[in-house]
């Protein structure tokens, strides 16, 4: 009894160390920071945009696929003049084949609006913010160079003195998107660096807003094809919390207002926000099947483990081996390691040199022919038999090493 609880307390470490040391952790659904999603209510979310494009009467859509499917659905008359609204960093990354489509898809005469965390950083912006410049390069375009480097660490998330900081931007000349605009504001949650863009083809690019106190670029249009890529270097201006602030909703009527075509819709990027239709992980870990079934096999291995393993120890009896047996299985795997070509050649030179060292001579394996004619226990025809197999191991052919063994011991007894 004692040996079982044992190995129950035992078995129970191990899940528990298999728990702590190979499954991921994901935060709890309080403890997340909420993404910049349509259907978000919080300060981060596009759900005020979303309800006031709705009440206007302009056509909304949320994204929930990859970026293949804008192409895969788009065979109608409104297939351009669309706008797409994506917010860098994305939790799930944006794959090769992906930026492919969304390239083409642009240039077909639609809008991708970019809205990066480069002069900003949000709290949700933390954990994904890694690869932001490489995606932020792929789907614009633009090469980015920092100007003025600021820690983005999450020790100034949680308890770091940093009070979040206002970013006011204003524009740089005059065009369509920034008509009745005079300033922009975003609040950053925490430290931000400075950014240069510039294009890494022959396209031009145009900055029509700067950062206000430094005059660095932070809104850049880009022609692609029949379409456009509007980089704007903050990510929050859009959303719950900024956008009433400032001329920002202004920027948002101007920006649809001169990208939206005929048939068009605003498009929310919520896929690469984490919300996709088709792959749901919260579905999946959810679903009470799955909870079942890691319960069924929990269950069956701890009756493995405490029912039908043995316990104790049990030795058995010591019993030594044979000496026949020990040459049997050594001869075995002699025989399965060395050709019989081998073999018998070794039994030919151990036999002429037991002859040698007995004569006094040279034990170098060479044969003794005249000798051996000359002693009256050999008869004739042992020894042709014995050339004939010396000749076929010289010429590297198979013999019987059963036979070959046979006829040395034969000879062995009668010039001893």
């Amino acid at each position: 009894m004692k040996e079982r609880l044992v190995t129950l307390v035992l078995a129970i470490g191990a899940l528990a160390l298999c728990y702590a040391l190979m499954l991921p952790k994901p935060p709890r659904e309080g403890q997340a920071p909420p993404r910049p999603l349509s259907t978000e209510p919080g300060p981060s979310g596009y759900q005020a945009a979303w309800r006031w494009l709705k009440s206007g009467r302009v056509p909304v859509a949320a994204l929930h696929e990859r970026y293949d499917s804008l192409n895969a659905n788009d065979k109608s008359a409104g297939s351009t003049g669309n706008l797409l609204l994506t917010t860098l960093p994305h939790k799930l990354p944006v794959r090769l084949d992906e930026a492919s489509q969304l390239d083409a898809w642009v240039e077909r005469g639609n809008t991708l609006v970019v809205a990066a965390a480069l002069d900003d950083t949000p709290r949700w912006a933390l954990a994904d913010g890694a690869t932001l410049l490489r995606d932020v390069g792929r789907l614009t375009r633009l090469k980015l160079e920092v100007v003025d480097p600021k820690s983005r660490t999450l020790d100034s998330a949680f308890g770091a003195p940093f009070n979040p900081k206002v970013i006011r931007i204003e524009p740089r000349g005059a065009h369509p998107l920034m008509e009745g605009v005079h300033s922009i504001h975003v609040e950053s949650d925490l430290p931000a660096s400075r950014w240069r863009a510039t294009p890494m083809d022959q396209a031009g690019v145009l900055q029509i807003g700067q950062v206000a106190g430094n005059n660095d670029a932070a809104i850049w249009i880009r022609a692609q094809g029949k379409g456009q890529v509007i980089l704007f270097a903050v990510a929050g201006l859009f959303s719950d919390r900024d956008l009433g602030t400032g001329d920002n909703a202004k920027l948002l009527s101007n920006t649809i207002a001169w990208a939206l075509g005929p048939g068009g819709a605003v498009i929310f990027d919520d896929a690469h926000q984490g919300v996709v239709s088709y792959y749901d992980s919260k579905v999946f870990f959810a679903d009470p099947r799955l909870h079942r079934t890691i319960a069924w096999l929990l269950f069956l291995w701890f009756v493995f483990v405490l029912g039908i393993q043995r316990l104790g120890i049990h030795l058995n009896e010591w019993h030594p081996v044979e000496v026949t047996a020990f040459i049997s299985a050594s001869g075995q795997f002699f025989a399965s390691t060395l050709t019989p070509v081998a073999v018998g050649s070794r039994l030919m030179v151990n036999f002429f040199n037991a002859i040698r060292r007995r004569l006094g001579e040279r034990e170098d394996g060479a044969p003794l022919w005249e000798w051996l004619s000359l002693q009256a226990a050999v008869l004739s025809g042992d020894l042709a038999e014995l050339r004939r197999l010396y000749e076929r191991i010289q010429a590297g052919r198979r013999v019987d090493l059963r036979s070959l063994q046979n006829l040395l011991s034969r000879l062995q007894g009668k010039i001893t």
